[in-house]
Order: C-alpha cells, then sequence, then structure tokens
C-alpha cells in the first residue's frame, strides 16, 4: 500500500488501520469486508469494527446487500472533512504558539536567578522579613505567622501603615485573641482562616515577593520564591483564602 497516504491519513486523525482500510475502500471503489481485510493488512476480527468507526466519522458508505459492501463517501464531503481539521489545526497551531510565547516571556530572566532559595535560621529569615517589610510599597499579605512572630513584626508592619501600605493578616482558625492580636486588629485587616495546625505560614510583598515561612518551637526558616509565574498563583490563592476566611 501507498505508505505516503496512509501516512497523511494518519496526520488528519485517523488511525493507522483506519488508514489502511479507507485507502482500501477508495482504490476498490465497491468492495465486501473480506476483500478490504486482504487489502489492507487488517486483521478480519478488526475489519468489521474498522468499517463501523469510518462510517461513523463519515468516511465510507455502507452497501445494503449480502454480503455488505463498502464504497467511500461522495469526493467533495471528504474534501470538506479535510480541510475543516486543517483549519481546526491551523487554529490550534496558533493558540499553541501565542501561549508559549506568552508563558516564554521573561523566561530570561527566570533562567538568570534561582527559582527558589532556602533561607537558614531566625536572625537570616527576620532580616530578610523586615527589609521586605520595611521596602513595601504598596500590600503586605501575611498568612498563617505565630503571636510570637507576629509580635517581632509588630513596630514595622506599623511604620509600613503609616507610610500608606495595606496589611491583612489571616491567623489560624485556633489563634486566640492575645493583647497583642487584638492590638493589631485595630490597625490592620484581620480574619482567621480555615486551617488551625498549618505546616507553614506565608509573607506576600506587593505581589512582587514571596516567603514560605517554617517556624518551630526555637528556631525560623523560610523559601524564598523568585519565579514571577509562581509568585501570581500564589497571590490569587491568597486571595481565595481571605475570601474564604471568617471575619473578625
Amino acid at each position: 500500500m501507498e505508505e505516503k497516504i496512509i501516512n497523511a491519513l494518519k496526520d488528519f486523525g485517523l488511525t493507522d488501520y483506519e488508514a489502511r482500510v479507507y485507502y482500501a475502500v477508495c482504490i476498490s471503489k465497491i468492495a465486501p469486508a473480506t476483500e478490504l481485510s486482504k487489502l489492507s493488512e487488517v486483521p478480519r476480527a478488526r475489519i468489521y469494527d474498522i468499517l463501523s468507526t469510518l462510517a461513523r466519522k463519515g468516511w465510507v458508505n455502507i452497501l445494503e446487500g449480502t454480503p455488505t459492501k463498502y464504497t467511500s463517501s461522495n469526493f467533495n464531503i471528504i474534501k470538506k472533512k479535510v480541510e475543516e481539521k486543517e483549519n481546526k489545526l491551523k487554529k490550534s497551531k496558533t493558540v499553541i504558539l501565542e501561549e508559549i510565547e506568552a508563558y516564554s516571556k521573561g523566561d530570561e530572566e527566570v533562567m538568570s536567578e534561582a527559582a527558589q532559595e532556602l533561607i537558614l535560621g531566625k536572625e537570616n529569615v527576620m532580616k530578610v522579613i523586615t527589609n521586605l517589610i520595611q521596602t513595601s510599597k504598596s500590600e503586605i499579605v501575611i498568612n498563617y505567622f505565630s503571636d510570637r512572630l507576629l509580635n517581632n513584626l509588630f513596630s514595622f508592619l506599623k511604620d509600613a501603615k503609616k507610610r500608606g501600605v495595606g496589611v491583612k493578616i489571616i491567623l489560624n482558625s485556633k489563634q486566640k485573641f492575645t493583647t497583642n492580636i487584638r492590638k493589631m486588629k485595630k490597625l490592620f485587616k484581620m480574619r482567621k482562616g480555615v486551617e488551625g495546625k498549618p505546616k507553614h505560614g506565608g509573607l506576600l510583598i506587593d505581589k512582587r515577593h514571596y516567603l514560605n515561612i517554617f517556624e518551630s518551637k526555637n528556631d525560623i526558616n523560610a523559601v524564598a520564591v523568585y519565579y514571577k509565574k509562581c509568585i501570581l498563583c500564589l497571590n490569587a490563592w491568597l486571595n481565595r483564602v481571605w475570601e474564604e476566611s471568617e471575619k473578625i
């Protein structure tokens, strides 16, 4: 059989067996299943199934009689099907390439730096957190920080608020209303989240800088995220957490 034609038919969505059987139908003009099985080299156990599929897809017509015979659909119908498939592929190509281009913008910048960085030790983490808060320009979102950590950051957050920076704090569901929390509630927007024992907290600054904060009894570690698309996703996630949180 002409492999070039078979491969072309496969490019337009037919399986190998379907392409071979359809080509056999075309060159036979009218033929029963047994003859088409031999010509296409498709096993007889599969030939009826393949012919039924091709008929359902509109590639062949079934002729009543004994034995049942098959013929190819009208050329104009096949031409229209091929053109529709071609147009669909062109549209898909355009969408795919546009999406890839959009997601590829800035990849050189991403590749020039690590996507994330591990920051170890309470002293190092606090330096990074306080520096981010002090240089914040529009918004600070804190998610699931302990009372102790919030208290250590209170003066920095207060100064940020004076500069016109919006401060939103999401507490965990089991966090108690300590004196410090009540004091913060008067200055900042606060809500209670749904998690009672979160594995880590988060800090988002100006939708540009994000830290995952891991607190233990005696230490604090963090992971800084630099990949911009990740930060956009984290921003969307924090917005959802905020909306689902309880107003207090």
